[in-house]
């Protein structure tokens, strides 16, 4: 997959703005994008293995993966054009996930009442229920109509589409019905905002880093079966601008193990079930980014399409291995190198060169 991209969608001064600008702060000062109203920020995932086969091969390149997160501009509700969602539902499919950016600080919410971090939530996740409710309904609508006039094809559709109406009309996510394969087919095209993974950003001040006072939003949260991550934004800033040493430092005084940012994106890896092999050589040193349980053909056609098509085998080394024996001709003599077939599922932290035919 290219660049994985994650939306920040929240209500009016939770903070998203602060969120995604903590995130796409670098030392050398903000690293951003325009997309008409929308901001994106792209950013390199760390990994230490990475940088250890970087350090062994010194190549020409190094190319880690990366995470694009984009601060969504949601217009305010408009009559006749359903939620804010439901405005920017073709431009919000495009997502991966969705980070919900709460409000767990300051005195009052954007209506000027005191913030209610679960009530934010469970609105939140409503609205995107009901964005697409509306896209369900206007397709079933549009399938009657068709009926009416002789024009068939469509009735099974209908019946998964009805099946996510009821889901919906409860205000439960369609990423909790069961699908058949063969359901997933007909509606994939729809390509549903409910359906679609989701982490929780508690955006909090200061003095609540350890994440006290959040334990309603938890229990939101954890009856959908999310995860509440904690991020101060001003101090997150903060610390994406110093230099490594001064990081270091600086989090050693909060106690703080690591910046949330590297939290947020393990977070994000693990919500998508999401996996990194890598291609080794002295020109370049890569992270590919594929789905667990992916076969080893297809991470081939991650590389190139080519190879997956010619595929013979995949010449395989645990990267731990690699760097603790320094060179494939080590770790062929120490019987730490594998050649494995079409149907090896390929491992997290997999150092890989493909064979194949032209």
């Amino acid at each position: 997959m290219p660049s994985l991209s994650l939306f920040l969608v929240g209500a009016p001064r939770a903070g998203k703005t602060a969120v995604f600008d903590a995130l796409t702060n670098t030392p050398q000062g903000p690293h951003f994008a325009a997309k008409g109203a929308h901001r994106l920020g792209t950013v390199k995932v760390p990994d230490v293995r990475l940088e250890g086969l970087r350090d062994l091969y010194q190549p020409k390149k190094y190319t880690p993966a990366e995470v694009t997160f984009v601060d969504v501009a949601l217009p305010p509700p408009a009559a006749g054009q359903g939620n804010s969602f439901s405005q920017l539902n073709a431009f919000l499919s495009e997502a991966d996930a969705f980070a919900i950016v709460i409000q767990a600080f300051g005195e009052m919410d954007y209506t000027g009442r005191p913030p209610d971090p679960a009530r934010q939530l469970e609105s939140l996740l409503l609205e995107l229920a009901v964005a697409d409710l509306e896209k369900v309904e206007r397709r079933i609508e549009k399938i009657d109509q068709d009926a009416q006039r002789g024009l068939k094809g469509n009735e099974a559709e209908r019946v998964v589409l009805d099946r996510c109406r009821k889901q919906l009309e409860a205000g439960r996510a369609l990423r909790d019905l069961a699908f058949t394969i063969e359901e997933e087919k007909r509606i994939s095209s729809f390509r549903f905002l409910s359906q679609k993974r989701v982490m929780v950003v508690a955006n909090v001040a200061e003095q609540h880093l350890d994440g006290s006072g959040l334990d309603p939003l938890r229990a939101a949260a954890g009856a959908h079966q999310l995860e509440v991550l904690t991020f101060c934004a001003p101090l997150e800033a903060e610390i994406a601008t110093l230099e490594a040493g001064a990081q270091a430092d600086f989090l050693k005084d909060y106690g703080i193990s690591e910046p949330a940012r590297i939290r947020l994106i393990h977070s994000a890896y693990r919500l998508l079930d999401l996996i990194s092999f890598f291609t080794v050589g002295p020109d370049e040193v890569r992270a590919w980014t594929i789905r667990r349980g992916t076969l080893a053909p297809q991470a081939a056609g991650k590389v190139h399409t080519d190879m997956e098509r010619g595929f013979i085998r995949a010449e395989t080394v645990v990267c731990d291995d690699l760097l603790r024996l320094k060179s494939h001709a080590a770790c062929r003599e120490q019987n730490r190198l594998r050649l494995e077939g079409k149907t090896y599922v390929v491992q997290d932290g997999d150092v890989i060169e493909f064979r194949f035919s032209a």
